[in-house]
C-alpha cells in the first residue's frame, strides 16, 4: 500500500516561511491500496490538495471516496467546504466515522447559512453517505481495523492491513496512560508504519497533560513496545518551525539509541511504500 501526507499540522494550519518544508496544513492522510482502492483518513485543509488531485483525473460525475473520520474536532473536517469534488454531482462521498448520527449533525452544522454560502448540504452536487465504523472497513483490498484512542472524545484509530503489509494510524492520541496505550501497542503489533500523534516536546508536555495529545517521547516508547518497523512522527503543534520538528526528530533518534527502529518526520507530499 502506498501512504501519501496531505496535511500533518495539529489544531490549526499554520502557513509561513517557517513552515514550508513539513507543510502547515491539518490532518489528511491518504492510503491506496495495490488494486487502487483509497482510504482518505481525516479533512483538515491538507484535504483541499487532495480534492484538487481528484478533479485532474477527469473522472468527473463518476468519483465514489471514502473518507474516514477519526473524530470530529474542527481541525479534522475544516476542509471539507473546500474539497472541490463534493460539488460535482454523479460523485459520492462516503463518511465513515464512530458515529453517523453525529457525523451526519455536523455536515449539517457546517454547511448552513451561517458557515457556508451553499445553505446547506442538500445544495452539494455529490451525494453525501454516511457509515459507521464496526469491527472492520473494507475498502478493496484494504482492511482497517478501528483502535479507541486517548483523546478526550470517541477517536479511532486505524490497524490498516494489505496482504502482509500493515499500517498504523494514530492521530490524537495522548501517549503516557497504560491502559490507553495497551489497546494501541497491541494492535499496531509487528506493523511496517506506526503514524503516531507527537504535537509536543517532553517538556511542553508538562504544560499539556490531559490535553489529549503525545510527546515525542511518548510516541517512540509505543513504537518500540508494539515492534514496529518505522514511526512517523506527526501531528505537529502549530507553534514548531521546521527547525523544531527538526529538533523533534533528531531528539527520538537519539533517545533511539542501538534499538532498531526507523523514524521519520511526516511532511506534506511525502509518500510512503508499506
Amino acid at each position: 500500500m502506498l501512504i501519501r501526507f496531505w496535511g500533518v499540522r495539529g489544531s490549526i494550519s499554520a502557513p509561513g516561511a517557517s513552515t514550508m518544508r513539513y507543510g502547515g496544513n491539518t490532518p489528511c492522510v491518504e492510503v491506496e491500496g495495490k488494486d487502487g482502492a483509497n482510504l482518505v483518513l481525516d479533512a483538515g485543509y491538507g484535504v483541499v490538495g487532495l480534492g484538487q488531485r481528484i478533479m485532474e483525473r477527469g473522472n468527473v460525475g463518476k468519483e465514489t471516496i471514502h473518507l474516514v473520520l477519526t473524530h470530529l474536532h474542527w481541525d479534522h473536517i475544516q476542509g471539507l467546504p473546500f474539497f472541490a469534488p463534493i460539488y460535482v454531482p454523479g460523485n459520492q462521498l462516503i463518511i465513515h466515522s464512530v458515529s453517523t448520527r453525529t457525523a451526519r449533525r455536523a455536515m449539517e452544522r457546517l454547511f448552513t447559512s451561517v458557515y457556508s454560502p451553499i445553505k446547506g448540504v442538500e445544495n452539494l452536487g455529490a451525494t453525501i453517505l454516511y457509515d459507521e465504523v464496526g469491527d472492520e472497513l473494507r475498502r478493496g483490498g484494504l482492511s482497517a481495523i478501528p483502535i479507541i484512542l486517548n483523546h478526550g472524545v470517541p477517536t479511532l484509530g486505524f490497524r490498516i492491513e494489505e496482504g502482509g503489509a500493515v499500517a498504523c494510524h494514530a492521530t490524537d492520541h495522548e501517549g503516557g496512560h497504560p491502559p490507553d496505550d495497551a489497546r494501541l501497542i497491541e494492535a499496531a503489533r509487528g506493523a511496517d508504519l506506526m503514524i503516531h500523534d507527537a504535537q509536543f516536546t517532553p517538556d511542553e508536555y508538562k504544560r499539556y497533560t490531559g490535553w489529549g495529545h503525545s510527546h515525542t517521547g511518548a510516541a517512540l516508547a509505543n513504537a518500540l513496545a508494539a515492534g514496529v518497523r518505522r514511526l512517523v512522527l506527526f501531528h505537529y503543534d502549530p507553534t514548531h518551525t521546521d527547525l523544531d520538528v527538526d529538533g523533534q526528530l533528531i531528539w527520538a533518534r537519539r533517545a533511539l539509541g542501538d534499538r532498531e527502529l526507523e523514524v521519520l518526520a511526516a511532511a506534506e507530499g511525502l509518500e510512503l511504500t508499506v
